[in-house]
């Protein structure tokens, strides 16, 4: 009807309003971040809400094996970069994936990294351990594979065969991961350039929204084997390595690397909560487009564009600009470039509203590194992390404001200090992720705090409670009670300690192992921090321990086991089921939770036993 002139620009934005207030918004239930600090989410608000940052100089560890891979042994670190450098990306739990070690060597590192964030992404959401035939879930991940052409893991190798070449072939990046989890949608590796991530995001949330797909896991990763400086493609990060990035500053200094890879697992929001997911954070709406003809360089961004995907992402997720009060920037630290950038979204925001500096705008690359084709899943974490803890990040550093741009008189102003998001009562906290990449190509992302609905807390009140964890190896399950002993002496003590959703998540909605497993019976948390400090120590069962190495068994092999662990549930025979779970049985253990409503909390994460995975390793 607009494209024939029945309706006008305004009448059209209107009706795609209406249109818009009637579609479900997508959930995010589970995260995973690998970063050079640590494969804990959690750890990345620490960085950006206390002014830290990643950035140093390139670890030793990588230094040695990019020098390997450059055919030489130049070690010096004056002729490798600063920046958020993985220095283990040779490391692998092998074992725990199923992959040989000769495979797992021969296999480009990225393959492996993203395959350990995935895991985490989907073991956060409480589905690591799920049957998903019945589900249909896509896989996009994001990747930058050019620079591969001028030094790549496959030509190192001394014998390329038919195994060596499949193992590093790029589209497999995606479709690797759809084979590890049993993942039976569509499965694809998005390539274009700084704006990939946030493409992949997008073509998640139609197919959500499309009912194509049931659930979604979407990643992007970044790791270069480019570290040296003398190569050109790091021109981009060539300078001083006591150069702060500041963004949108009369002097921006510089851009570093920034490497890692994240995952994230998506529902629908109806599913999510339908399916009672623990929810981060909510996708109201997101946009993109190309500047096409209209950059001046293939290379430059478009102001006019911006301003158009922002106009997109707002009438998508049926939103005024002044709802949103904090964006992340898109973090390319280049005084040109921020300018324009800036503007665009200045004039975006504009359109729909004229209050002055209500919206803080932040850059966490900065403080994490420049992640090129992961930056839009990096702000979109970034932005979860604002709204869970309802604060909004300081920028890392920032002296004069770019005389290119006039925040006095815009929507924006530049937070410099960790400060309390506080809204109006009855309204939500909402966000905004832009990113864009060299060709063109534009996204704004808008997400909303998630608010459960409040529920009748019930206190679950049993004689005795049962604690469970296993290890495919003993390293995995030492390292793995040791972070759930410390993890119970700081949650017991909080006023969201509650042994119904701590069992729940442990028991119901985490991975169970073979052969190492421990059960501890346990009538409070403090019993249980006691015992756990005690099983440290000794290794060995005794009263409330129960800890064996057996190999997996199913119920369904002995009828009298059936018969008896059906008993022990229906009696909460704690003690009984421990000893089946420490002789390797299967067990179901939402039977223990059917009359109930448990909620999935954080906690730990699964230990991996990594083992060094490289050429001639």
């Amino acid at each position: 009807m607009f494209k024939d002139g029945r309706i006008d620009k305004a009448e059209a934005g209107q009706l795609l309003k209406g249109l818009n207030s009637q579609k479900t918004p997508v959930a995010i239930v589970g995260m995973g971040w690998k970063s050079p600090l640590s494969d804990n989410y959690n750890d990345i608000w620490d960085v950006i809400s206390n002014k830290r940052t990643l950035i140093q100089a390139c670890p030793k560890d990588r230094i040695t094996l990019a020098a390997q891979l450059l055919g030489g042994l130049d070690t010096d670190e004056c002729n490798y970069h600063y920046g958020a450098i993985l220095s283990d990306i040779d490391q692998f739990d092998y074992e725990l994936f199923g992959i040989s070690h000769e495979d797992a060597s021969l296999m480009e590192p990225s393959h492996r990294i993203m395959l350990q964030a995935a895991y985490r992404a989907l073991e956060d959401a409480g589905y690591l351990s799920s049957d998903r035939r019945n589900e249909i879930t896509g896989v996009y991940i994001a990747a930058n594979f050019t620079a591969n052409k001028i030094i790549n893991y496959l030509k190192y190798i001394g014998d390329i065969n038919m195994k060596s070449y499949m193992l590093n072939w790029t589209s497999f990046l995606a479709t690797r991961l759809s084979n590890q989890f049993d993942l039976r949608g569509p499965s694809t590796v998005i390539e274009n350039s700084c704006v990939s991530s946030a493409l992949a995001l997008y073509e998640a949330c139609n197919l959500l929204e499309m009912g194509k797909i049931t659930s979604a896991l979407v990643g992007g990763i970044n790791i270069s084997h480019l570290l040296d400086k003398r190569i050109v493609l790091n021109e981009v990060f060539h300078h001083a390595p006591d150069i702060a990035s500041k963004c949108f500053d009369d002097e921006p200094g510089g851009n570093y690397p920034g490497e890692g890879a994240i995952a994230l697992f998506l529902k629908s929001l109806d599913k999510a909560v339908v399916d009672q997911d623990r929810i981060h954070g909510i996708i109201r709406g997101i946009d993109t487009n190309n500047s096409g003809g209209v950059a001046i360089d293939f290379l430059q961004t478009s102001s006019e564009m911006i301003t158009q995907v922002v106009q997109g992402a707002l009438i998508d997720a049926n939103l005024r600009a002044e709802d949103i009060t904090y964006v992340d920037g898109e973090g390319y630290c280049e005084r040109i470039e921020q300018a324009l950038e800036v503007k665009g979204l200045i004039n975006g925001f504009q359109t729909s509203t004229q209050k002055k500096q209500y919206c803080a705008l932040g850059l966490s690359s900065v403080n994490l590194g420049y992640s090129e084709a992961m930056l839009g899943l990096s702000n979109a974490v970034c932005c979860v992390l604002a709204l869970k803890n309802k604060q909004i990040p300081p920028v890392y550093k920032f002296d004069t404001p770019s005389s290119y741009l006039d925040f006095i008189n815009s929507p924006f102003y530049i937070n410099d200090k960790l400060k309390d998001w506080e809204v109006e009562e009855g309204k939500k906290r909402i966000a905004a992720s832009f990113s864009c990449g060299y060709g063109g190509g534009n996204a704004l992302t808008i997400f909303e705090e998630y608010i459960p609905d409040e529920q009748n807390f019930q206190p679950w009140i049993k004689d005795y409670y049962l604690f469970c964890i296993s290890g495919h190896t003993l390293v995995s399950l030492q390292q793995t009670v040791s972070k759930f002993t410390e993890f119970v002496k700081q949650y017991k003590d909080t006023e969201s300690a509650n042994v119904l959703d701590f069992s729940y998540t442990v028991l119901a909605r985490r991975q169970h192992y073979s052969p190492y497993r421990l059960a501890v019976v346990y009538r409070t948390f403090d019993d249980l921090h006691d015992t756990l400090s005690q099983w440290i120590v000794q290794n060995r069962s005794s009263r409330n321990i129960y800890y064996d190495k057996k190999r997996r068994k199913s119920v369904a092999e002995n009828r009298d086991v059936e018969q008896g662990m059906l008993s022990s549930f229906t009696k909460y025979d704690m003690r009984k089921i421990a000893e089946y779970y420490v002789n390797g049985y299967s067990i179901d253990f939402n039977k223990l939770f059917h009359d109930e409503q448990p909620r999935l909390i954080d906690v730990p994460g699964y230990c991996f036993t990594q083992s060094k995975c490289w050429i001639g390793g």
